[in-house]
Order: structure tokens, then C-alpha cells, then sequence
């Protein structure tokens, strides 16, 4: 299966489309110079075929090729941060 990430156009939302369909999306927030991620969804059906992992990789792959920091408020970008400590150093400081 071949996911697809995408930024939206409004920029509020990298989206995962398989074959034109649209099954999750990782939404963000810019505010005081830091990339908010509040929240993440994967359509049920595609739940565990690594959607939200091509999400969270996709976001945070833009926001260090950006040089913003991040902060994961959503627990799957938090748990997939702390799985991938290689990531861990875009989190802002508290």
C-alpha cells in the first residue's frame, strides 16, 4: 500500500491519501514560532498499516527541513517521537 502525505493547501493539515482517498490526516497549529500537532486521525480501516507513522514522519521531517521546533500534543505524534528518539530533539523545551 502505497501512502501518500501531503501539506493541505490552507497549510492546517498534512493529509494521507491511498489511491486519491483520503484515510488521515495530522493536523497543526503555528503559534509563537513552534509547530503544534493537537491531533491525528486514521480512517478505522487503515488503522496499523502505518498511516499515522507516514503522517508523523512527513510533519516532523518538514518542520526540521523548516528549523522550527515542535510540540506534540497529540499522544500518537508524542508516543511516535519517544519510539523514534531521532526525532526528539525538534521537541521544544516546556
Amino acid at each position: 500500500m502505497q501512502v501518500d502525505v501531503k501539506l493541505s493547501p490552507d497549510g492546517d493539515r498534512y493529509v494521507a491519501e491511498v489511491d486519491g482517498r483520503q484515510i488521515g490526516l495530522l493536523e497543526l497549529v503555528r503559534r509563537d514560532g513552534v509547530i503544534i500537532y493537537p491531533h491525528t486521525e486514521v480512517h478505522p480501516e487503515y488503522e496499523g498499516n502505518g498511516v499515522g507513522a507516514a503522517l508523523a514522519r512527513a510533519a516532523l521531517d518538514a518542520a526540521r527541513a523548516e528549523g522550527v521546533k515542535v510540540v506534540p500534543r497529540c499522544w500518537f505524534v508524542k508516543g511516535w517521537i519517544a519510539r523514534h528518539p531521532d526525532y526528539s530533539d525538534l521537541v521544544a523545551d516546556a
